[in-house]
């Protein structure tokens, strides 16, 4: 096949891959876009530097296509960030064909290997716009009780390596994988998983408004609506959820009226109450700060928020930044806390991810081994004007639910707010800018799933040694100097 035309299609087929993610929710797409990529891009390459450039054109088409939502907070931070998402993961896929005939298994070893690395870096990690989001109303959305989302992940390696081979009529080559992309998930049926404790009634408040606004919208009007949304509900509930900067104070949190006001609408519902907090300091910064209030001692924990979103909550390398770009809706630098997210109240101890942190299973892990027996998701999604962050957010959701085995509540003032089970299974959801409280039946569970009891480093260390062992046969296979 010609380079150009051959580079062309690796494009559009990583593009075409990417369609599996929400919103678009085609998950097919996830193994279909990657096997025919293999079948006819990778293949074809002959050089290893070949290959590097055919997986380069692949996941520049993904990305581009993948991380355009973050052009709404900034295009110079998308410019950056996809050739660096690019190569992370054009890397590893450049090595699959060494893998002889064990790229069955390298290819699942490149897809978890690229993922694990890109949540990691740079800037703690963007791991947005990952395969897994877009499996979970396939198939293999269970298999996260084993492994994660990163088991999710090398599924689709798997049912890419299917398509390949049935592409490539070698019909006896496709029988392993196949088996095992239908049986690891059967299997994922009988892995040990939680039991639950007792039952609370819940609801989760979605304030609503506009798509599309930015920080300098009114915090005021933002509480107001919190307010006027639960003052109008007529339900009861044990616990009840606010979206994320549903407050604002000025002063340390723990002082200020905004709290003391929460404090009587506990008392009022009866209910503990987690609400999320913009705190500003004399600094020019501010802490995202999530509390639990109980209805008869009022304040009983915070968590601060840990895992801050570059270029959305700090500028990353700022002074660098700053002269090619308008920072002025971050014109406040967001204070780091410190995990595990966890919030102690009468009801025991709650699970706690602020927003973007719910993308990042390891910290909800941390949260559920510390104790926490329901999980929080206080979030905004008012930033963006379409439903792909929204979407993706409800996903990662639905992954951390089914990874834990526990119950996951999802509160945000403009997106999908949701309701969601440890089956994954989405019970109760809010429409964009609905002003709404969802309410419903939940379990307090204790227990711990594979994924919870080991994480990822298992997989992450198998990936390494598999693509270790390639590349070493890549450089008995090729002379160096013709790479």
């Amino acid at each position: 096949m010609n380079r150009l035309l051959r580079d062309g299609l690796a494009l559009v087929l990583g593009a075409l891959t990417m369609l599996s993610l929400p919103p678009w929710g085609l998950w097919p797409l996830g193994p279909i876009g990657l096997g025919l990529w293999l079948r006819f891009c990778n293949r074809g390459a002959q050089r290893w530097r070949d290959r590097l450039e055919v997986a380069a054109a692949f996941w520049l088409g993904a990305y581009l296509l993948g991380l355009f939502w973050m052009t709404e907070l900034t295009v110079p931070g998308w410019i950056a960030a996809v050739p660096v998402e690019t190569l992370i993961m054009a890397l590893p896929f450049s090595l699959v064909a060494a893998g002889g005939r064990w790229r069955a298994v390298a290819v699942p070893a490149a897809l978890v290997l690229g993922e694990a690395v890109r949540w990691s870096v740079p800037f703690g990690g963007v791991p947005m716009s990952n395969l897994a989001l877009g499996q979970v109303d396939g198939p293999w959305l269970g298999t996260a009780v084993l492994a994660g989302p990163l088991g999710v992940i090398a599924l689709v390696g798997i049912g890419a390596v299917v398509v390949e081979r049935i592409c490539a009529r070698e019909w006896c080559a496709v029988s392993w994988p196949a088996v095992a992309a239908i049986s690891i998930p059967i299997a994922a049926l009988a892995a040990p998983n939680t039991t639950a404790d007792t039952t609370i009634s819940a609801a989760v408040v979605q304030a609503g408004g506009e798509l599309g606004t930015n920080v300098d919208t009114p915090q005021r009007s933002v509480r107001l609506r919190h307010l006027d949304t639960t003052a109008a509900w007529q339900g009861t509930a044990d616990l009840m959820i606010w979206s994320e900067s549903s407050n604002s104070a000025d002063e340390p949190l723990e002082s200020s009226p905004q709290l003391a006001e929460l404090t009587d609408v506990a008392a009022a519902l009866d209910a503990v109450l987690v609400a999320n907090f913009y705190e500003r300091t004399d600094d020019q910064r501010f802490r995202n700060a999530t509390v639990a209030i109980d209805p008869r001692t009022g304040l009983a924990d915070r968590y601060d928020k840990a895992h801050l979103v570059p270029f959305g909550e700090y500028v990353p390398l700022r002074s660098v930044v700053e002269p090619f770009a308008d920072l002025s809706l971050i014109s406040r630098e967001a204070i780091a806390g410190a995990g595990p997210g966890v919030l102690s109240s009468s009801l025991g101890d709650i699970a706690v991810v602020t927003s973007y942190e719910v993308y990042f299973s390891s910290l909800v892990r941390d949260g559920v081994r510390e104790g926490g027996r329901i999980v929080a998701n206080p979030t905004l999604a008012s930033s963006y004007s379409t439903s792909v962050v929204p979407s993706q957010s409800l996903a990662s959701a639905r992954l951390r639910a089914v990874e834990t085995g526990r119950w996951v509540l999802q509160a945000s003032t403009t997106g999908y707010s949701a309701i969601v089970s440890p089956a994954g299974e989405v019970t109760h959801r809010s429409e964009l800018r609905e002003s709404v409280v969802l309410a419903g039946d939940v379990e307090l569970r204790s227990g711990s799933t594979p994924a919870t009891v080991l994480g990822s480093w298992p997989l992450v260390v198998a990936a390494a040694l598999v693509l270790a062992w390639c590349l070493a046969r890549l450089r008995g296979q090729e002379n160096l100097a013709e790479w």
